[in-house]
């Protein structure tokens, strides 16, 4: 594992983006699809702060 989580920083997103696209198509059950689900959860928690840092700009 490449990446850490949560995600903190552009260089842990990008890897995790990757790891994510890797294991799209794992089977429900498996320790992939299991990942895949917790790395998904973290980029989106990831992505959602970051536009809400942008809004926090705009609005200066």
């Amino acid at each position: 594992m490449d990446y850490t989580l949560p995600i903190k920083n552009e260089s842990d997103y990008e890897k995790a983006s990757e790891r994510a696209e890797e294991l799209m198509g794992a089977k429900p059950g498996t320790a992939g699809k299991k990942e895949l689900d917790q790395l998904l959860k973290a980029l989106k928690a990831y992505e959602d702060d970051f536009v809400n840092m942008l809004r926090g700009y705009s609005a200066d």
